[in-house]
């Protein structure tokens, strides 16, 4: 049975080095949405040669390129699988050749993984799925940004292990903007939450959807305080936060600002090239992608079962039902 993923030749044809991310994607994809469970290194060899749009003088030289595509991509994956260990929901046999998806019932931190997955290959962004009848739907898609920032949320508790809220608008309470910050940071207690009369009159979260911070038994201020902006959009690095949350979140809607700086992170859904992340949180402030938040979701179930308050963490078995309904309809499509 056909998976409807797609893999063009020519996003490998580039003088640059190949997009292993994307290879190793569609790798994940075909495994993840396919009847039988798996996907196997040489569809990557076959899938290149069908849709290549040049000849190659020398056969064995493009036999050979395609192949080490191939390996790139299952290698690629070995290393998403041991940074992510039993969060990862695909698994690969000893010789990279087969890939087995071994999520029909999924942890949160497999969910939020698949989530990441699915959400870096929206047609805006990818050509994996598009055109494909298993592309979501655009409520679809709502659901699946809706449910990253839940995912967001648990991810930043467990990073700083401490209480989070899940603040980007719309909020899971129905909350207004200055009422959740006030509750907030009756809270926190370092600063008085007051709009200055200049600030916007209808925020809906001033680009800060997650707050989260580790409590300082003594109650006084300077403490970790992290801020994280959510963003699962094509211009996502366009979406710094960094000077934001010191220069004018503080100055806008504080009367006594907070003296405890609040940290950037940015937390997206997609893999990133290695070689790439250095100039990501040069850019954005610690940054949490597709190879941590699945860990960190993990741990934050842990921390929640200890006491670990996390705002919209129930949210979390909404998703990972989500996900397993997608998969189960896209196998028997």
């Amino acid at each position: 049975m056909s998976t409807s993923v797609y893999l063009p030749s020519d996003e490998f044809s580039g003088a640059g080095p190949p997009d292993l991310d994307l290879a190793a994607d569609y790798l994940e994809l075909k495994a993840a949405l396919s009847a039988n469970a798996q996907s196997f290194s040489e569809d990557i060899v076959d899938a290149l040669e069908q849709t290549a749009e040049r000849e190659y003088d020398d056969v064995d030289a493009e036999i050979r390129e395609r192949e080490e595509i191939a390996a790139g991509a299952v290698a690629r994956m070995g290393s998403r699988k041991r940074v992510l260990n039993t969060a990862y929901p695909f698994d690969i046999d000893s010789q990279g050749d087969t890939v087995s998806f071994t999520a029909d019932q999924p942890s949160p931190g497999q969910a939020a993984y698949l989530v990441s997955l699915l959400l870096s290959n929206l047609r805006a962004l990818s050509p994996l799925l598009n055109g494909s009848p298993l592309h979501p739907s655009e409520p679809q898609v709502q659901e699946l940004r809706q449910f990253f920032q839940y995912f967001a949320t648990a991810a930043i508790a467990a990073e700083v292990g401490g209480p989070a809220w899940s603040f980007g608008f719309p909020r899971p309470d129905g909350s207004g903007f200055l009422k959740k910050l006030s509750d907030i940071w009756a809270i926190l207690k370092d600063g008085s939450v007051k709009a200055d009369p200049s600030a916007p009159t209808a925020p809906k979260d001033d680009q800060v959807d997650v707050f989260a911070w580790r409590e300082q038994k003594d109650g006084l201020p300077g403490f970790l305080l992290a801020a994280a902006q959510v963003a699962t959009g094509k211009n996502w690095k366009d979406k710094s936060i960094k000077s934001h949350v010191v220069n004018v979140f503080p100055t806008r809607w504080f009367d006594r600002a907070p003296v405890t700086q609040m940290v950037a992170y940015h937390v997206v859904p997609f893999a990133r090239p290695d070689e790439q992340f250095r100039d990501d949180v040069l850019v954005l402030g610690n940054v949490l992608h597709r190879l941590r938040v699945p860990r960190r979701v993990t741990e934050a179930t842990q921390l929640a079962q200890k006491g670990l308050r996390i705002e919209a963490l129930e949210r979390l078995d909404d998703a990972t039902a989500w996900v397993r309904g997608y998969v189960q309809r896209a196998r028997t499509s």
